[in-house]
């Protein structure tokens, strides 16, 4: 059973999110209300809902305010176009502070829920490994950063001092601190009590009722897990947001030419693509497309039609990694998306291959053109295949080394856009077949002494 099935089982995901969108975002000076202003092409509301969304929430209250008809018709749209769950709670008083919007939800709610603000952006790991540690809590939590040199304007952060987990004081003027507030909150009910308290204190902020909870010692704090996280309530920090998302696609199993190459040019065509409506599918097939033509160059013998094989060979790697980027940009990430995305990448594999065999024993017309591309071929098949059989019967990943990544197809295609250039396709691929061969002999062999090791 999934986590996302557990939650729909009374797991953590029984609990809502309540989103914050109710506020002007002065600072922000945009001239539209905050939730709609976009962020790499979904509004700040929707990153919001889709987060929370992909930490297993699935019951969602919106707070709106200013210019509430134009935030409603919004949540509207995301309600039909994700098919979410969300109740749309006004608050008239929205002016006073953001705490009167959280009181705004007090008569719908009387369980523990989630709290969030529209304009925090978060890594999804963060709100995934809190989500998951709310599930044990029977007190009210607040997620902080204790890496403070991470924080991007300190001075306008709420700071934070805890002793042994519990948070014992919090605002922005605090000068012993220890954290910073990140803006994820899990809430108990009493939480309407203690801001209620704070309102008639003259303080309708949300801050000033986590303040009466740290003085009673009812809110602990939970040392965020992940990478990164913003509150973008201005043009500044919404620029710093969009770098820290793009950054964050470059993978840790990236290939070498992937990470250094390859990645410093898709994730700026992502940028761009991700503010049209284009699937990561639909992406996957321009890529495979360009391979066919790649592979459609490379059957003829002449030189400008082997550097334009290489050259659109490289391309259709570059255009393979949008796709990955612009579903995890957009949360379109899906299993078939990744299916169709393996089986593509196999075809155009082959197809290349055979071509620059092809082309290649018309020149020499020697049987071990056709050796070296079958052993290309059955190289790239099964190095793609053995990987994935470790994982279904280790279950658990495929060891991330060196020959790992020299077996990667990142590396196998700019291998062979380095050979159309030099105009040596057959030796490049004859070399990748070598690495995938001795890649896959080489997980047999390590395996095999981890065996007689343990």
């Amino acid at each position: 059973m999934s986590k996302k099935d557990g939650f729909k089982n009374g797991g953590t995901g029984a609990f809502p999110a309540v989103i914050l969108a109710a506020g002007k975002g002065s600072r922000m000076k945009a001239g539209i209300p905050k939730p709609l202003i976009k962020l790499l092409g979904l509004t700040l509301l929707e990153r919001a809902l889709l987060t929370c969304r992909e930490a297993g929430i699935s019951e969602f209250y919106v707070v709106v305010g200013y210019k509430k008809r134009e935030v409603l018709r919004h949540v509207k749209e995301l309600m039909k176009k994700y098919e979410l769950n969300i109740k749309v709670v006004e608050n008239p008083e929205w002016k006073k502070g953001n705490g009167t919007s959280v009181l705004a939800v007090s008569k719908q709610l009387k369980s523990p829920f989630f709290l969030l603000m529209c304009d925090h952006v978060f890594d999804p790991e963060i709100v995934e490994k809190f989500v998951e540690t709310a599930r044990f809590s029977n007190t009210c939590l607040l997620s902080v950063d204790k890496k403070i040199d991470r924080v991007v304007d300190l001075e306008e952060a709420t700071k934070v001092k805890m002793k042994d987990g519990t948070i014992i004081s919090i605002g922005k003027e605090l000068k012993d601190f220890d954290a910073v507030d990140m803006g994820l909150f899990f809430c108990q009910p009493c939480i309407f009590d203690a801001i209620k308290k704070s309102v008639e204190k003259g303080d309708a902020s949300l801050i000033g009722g986590i303040k009466i909870l740290a003085e009673k010692r009812k809110i602990k704090g939970i040392e965020a897990e992940g990478k990164f996280w913003i509150d973008a309530d201005t043009k500044k920090n919404l620029k710093i947001a969009e770098k820290l998302l793009l950054s964050d696609l470059i993978k840790d199993e990236d290939g070498y030419i992937s990470r250094y190459i390859n990645r410093k040019i898709s994730t700026k065509i992502s940028r761009v693509l991700c503010n049209f409506n284009i699937t990561p599918n639909a992406i996957t097939l321009i890529s495979f497309i360009l391979s066919i033509f790649a592979a459609f160059l490379f059957i003829h013998t002449q030189y400008i039609y082997i550097l334009l094989g290489g050259i659109i060979t490289q391309v259709a790697s570059i255009i393979d990694g949008c796709d990955g980027e612009i579903a995890r940009l957009k949360f379109q990430s899906s299993p078939f998306g990744a299916w169709l995305d393996t089986v593509l990448d196999r075809y155009a594999d082959v197809l290349i291959t055979i071509s620059i065999t092809y082309a290649c024993w018309l020149i020499y017309e020697n049987v071990i053109v056709w050796i070296i591309g079958i052993a290309a071929i059955t190289g790239f098949i099964l190095t793609s295949y053995m990987k994935k059989e470790y994982v279904l019967r280790y279950n658990k990943n495929w060891p991330d080394g060196i020959m790992d990544k020299l077996s990667k197809r990142d590396l196998r295609l700019f291998g062979i856009f380095v050979g159309a250039i030099l105009f040596y396709p057959l030796e490049a691929i004859a070399i990748l077949a070598i690495i995938s061969h001795i890649s896959i002999i080489w997980g047999f062999l390590r395996e095999k002494w981890l065996v007689n090791h343990r």
